[in-house]
């Protein structure tokens, strides 16, 4: 029996025969682009060989399967002439360079989250090109397609305008577990130092936020702790960044005391605006925010669409190489007049200026994070009472019962930057006084690509700063001008029931909610009071430690003791 490959394949192919003789004197001399999407391409090393070829062959003429060599094919089906024309063009003159945000992986990509328009008429349409958007487009602030800038998110018509930056149109977000860079996502879970007091505020190293308010002469120091998951790509972008990103759920805060005036609930948001950027054009005026109510096309402007991109409520980047602007400041003029009835400010307040300040080192980080801030006036919990109301049934703050639906538009959804550098706050006019209040600052602290890609976050520090006045004022705290610091203890494992940074689980990780064979007890944090003492030795106090903000009288619970009662800390 004659050999199917050396009669009918010879016969049927005499011009491949050709193709590929001339393709073996060639190669020598072809240009070789690597990293391409690539008909004919079997294991996406970025060049068609020989041997590919043959097989394309093979399987057009139905000796291989499909399954030898899927990218033979152009639709993922079958192999026609035209693959095998294509493949031969590929072999010869390289394979096309692979385009980041066109939703199909290609060689080179670990994934392709796909990309939106941004900016301009028909921002929020799936696009795979610049071409495919119309209208402005936003500053590629965090170095998507380009360097880094350093102006906001801000519409564009031209690079000019954008510190650095481009200004592009079709923009890629990160997606089901695909980076913004097209390479596979890494979930890191990152364990807050928990908040302590120290002298006139928060102590140095730990996770809070000081609210600086004129009726409050002495300001508010709110202790911070919990677990935020922070997502970025697993390779560097060509720049020498990394994307950040988070989904709304990804940042796990307990509810926040505040003294005995009320609770706060923290929760992340997918921010949206008419065209989805950050600014208007003029890099000032915010973007119409239609997060809760789209009037966008009512008030003629471009339609609305998500800043971070779908489902996601936070976005940046990390310089591996340093950052053109890691720093930052906001002054905001308050407004200056009183309302007739004397107590709430008119809505006279300007916008919140932000001012880009100094390049910061290797292993800088900007993130852009959307959230909104509840509160319900009291204590965290429902004590005693008939009818809990704003607590929901189970008469706790900031669970899934409260009745707010959905239970993102908790508060007026906002946008505050966390940097490695420092972030300072700065308000004028405030509540009609004439008087300016700050400027108030707080500093980060950055880490190198390198350590965090291990997972060694500890020590990293995420500093904002932010204001609230005018429509946005709280009516008990008055104008504030706000700083916050997210200290990282450690990454914790994938697993979601580890929530303490202890490494040694055989010896005994004390607060982390699971009693070991060296602990007598373990109530999930390692204060005194509670079921478990501070040294899961024996059984708690009963009293709330010093410095937690009750009197020796108090009553424990599960942690941190609040206006008489302690309330769920897993520190």
């Amino acid at each position: 029996m004659k050999n199917p490959r050396k009669a009918g394949w010879w016969s049927h192919t005499t011009g491949w025969a050709a193709a590929v003789v001339t393709l073996t004197a060639s190669l020598a001399v072809a240009p070789s682009i690597a990293r391409a999407a690539c008909v004919g391409d079997c294991n996406n090393s970025g060049t068609v060989t020989i041997d590919e070829l043959v097989l394309g062959i093979d399987i057009n003429l139905g000796t291989m399967p499909l399954t030898a060599c899927s990218n033979a094919s152009s639709n993922g089906t079958t192999v026609l002439v035209n693959d095998n024309v294509t493949a031969v063009n590929n072999a010869l003159h390289g394979c096309a360079s692979a385009v980041c945000g066109d939703g199909i992986t290609q060689s080179g990509e670990d994934c392709d989250p796909g990309s939106i328009c941004i900016g301009g008429d028909n921002a929020g349409t799936v696009c795979t090109k610049e071409s495919d958007c119309m209208g402005d487009g936003v500053c590629d602030t965090f170095g998507q397609k380009g360097p880094p800038g350093t102006v906001p998110r801000k519409v564009c018509s031209g690079d000019d305008e954008c510190g650095g930056a481009k200004c592009i149109h079709c923009k890629a977000f990160s997606a089901n577990g695909c980076a913004a860079n097209c390479t596979t996502e890494m979930a890191s879970r990152i364990k807050l130092v928990p908040g302590v007091f120290g002298a006139g505020g928060g102590q140095a190293g730990t996770s809070y936020a000081t609210v600086n308010a004129s009726l409050v002469p002495n300001g508010l120091t709110l202790l911070l702790n919990g677990i935020n998951t922070v997502r970025s790509g697993s390779k560097p972008s060509a720049n020498g960044t990394i994307p950040l990103a988070q989904r709304r759920d990804d940042a796990n805060l307990p509810r926040i005391p505040i003294t005995t005036l009320s609770c706060a609930c923290v929760r992340g948001v997918v921010y949206k605006t008419c065209g989805g950027t950050q600014y208007e054009q003029d890099g000032v005026t915010e973007s119409t925010n239609c997060t809760d109510v789209d009037t966008c096309a009512q008030s003629g402007k471009p339609p609305c669409a998500p800043v971070a991109g779908p489902g996601n409520s936070s976005e940046g980047v990390i310089g591996c190489t340093g950052l053109p602007s890691a720093s930052y400041s906001i002054e905001q003029d308050a407004g200056g007049e009183m309302c007739p009835d004397g107590v709430v400010p008119c809505d006279k307040a300007g916008p919140a200026i932000y001012m880009p300040g100094p390049a910061g080192a290797a292993g800088s980080e900007i993130l852009a994070a959307a959230s909104g801030i509840g509160t319900v006036m009291g204590q965290c919990k429902c004590v005693g009472c008939s009818n809990p109301g704003d607590y929901g049934t189970d008469g706790q703050f900031c669970t899934n019962d409260d009745p707010f639906s959905p239970p993102d538009l908790r508060g007026i959804p906002s946008i505050v930057t966390l940097v490695s550098g420092e972030a300072t706050v700065t308000l004028n006019n405030v509540n009609g006084d004439g008087d300016s209040f700050g400027p108030f600052s707080i500093d980060g602290t950055a880490k190198s690509c390198e350590d965090v890609a291990a997972g060694n976050t500890a020590g990293a520090a995420q500093a904002g700063a932010f204001t609230a006045a005018g429509p946005t004022r709280n009516r008990t705290l008055g104008d504030t001008a706000n700083v916050n610091i997210f200290v990282a203890q450690c990454t914790l494992p994938a697993d979601p029931t580890v929530i303490s940074c202890c490494a040694d689980p055989v010896a005994g990780c004390c607060g982390n909610g699971r009693q070991e064979s060296s602990e007598t007890c373990d109530d999930g944090n390692s204060l005194a009071c509670g079921t478990c003492n501070a040294t899961c030795s024996g059984a708690g106090s009963g009293k709330c430690p010093p410095g937690s903000g009750c009197n020796s009288d108090a009553v424990c619970d599960t942690g941190l003791c609040v206006a008489g009662v302690c309330e769920a800390d897993h520190g």
